[in-house]
């Protein structure tokens, strides 16, 4: 797990799980080792464990959302990915912020020196400034408008930039969801090391 900015609804019900002694003892000591290091995830935990604390006084039951039975049984139906396979749930991993009105969230990376897969959302009328590609940069267009000057991608475009080529004026009208593969070399991706 990574140092986060801010609590998200996984650290959240990790912290909540781990307060009542509820994770598998590998799970609890790779969190118990995470909080180390996160004040985030330190203090909800924290806090969970604190209000924990006053359950054994609650004199009427409190029946859980409807929801919550759902989402746990849907969680536990859920298999493990085989050995060398890494998913990435639509909840999980943390939205970082690239500049203003433009985000991304890293789903994989090779190795400090490779490739990366990331989403990048820019909202309505966010540009991306100037940049170079150190190799190959792979752009699928998911949802929204991405232009680069008059070319235009739309959802289910894909577009294949060389190493060594610019992006100079991209931008978007209606906002935009992109899965990027790239080179953690491209400037515009340090963060992504």
């Amino acid at each position: 797990m990574t140092e986060h900015q801010t609590a998200n609804e996984e650290a959240s019900e990790l912290a909540s799980l781990c307060a009542v002694g509820s994770l598998p003892r590998e799970e609890e000591a790779e969190f118990r080792e995470h909080i180390k290091s996160c004040g985030v995830c330190a203090a909800d935990e924290q806090s969970f464990r604190a209000v924990a604390g006053w359950l054994p006084f609650e004199l009427e039951g409190v029946g859980a959302p409807p929801h919550l039975r759902e989402k746990l049984l849907a969680r536990i139906r859920q298999p493990e990915p085989p050995p060398g396979v890494q998913i990435v749930r639509a909840g999980e991993g943390d939205w970082r912020t690239l500049l203003p009105g433009v985000t991304a969230k890293r789903l994989y990376a090779e190795s400090p020196a490779g490739n990366v897969a990331l989403l990048v959302r820019m909202e309505p009328g966010a540009k991306y400034p100037p940049h170079s590609h150190a190799n190959i940069e792979h752009c699928y267009v998911l949802q929204g408008d991405l232009r680069f000057g008059d070319l235009v991608l739309n959802p289910g475009d894909y577009q294949c930039a060389i190493a060594s080529t610019d992006h100079r004026d991209s931008h978007t009208v209606d906002g935009c969801l992109v899965l990027i593969v790239a080179s953690q070399h491209n400037a515009m991706l340090p963060w992504t090391r």
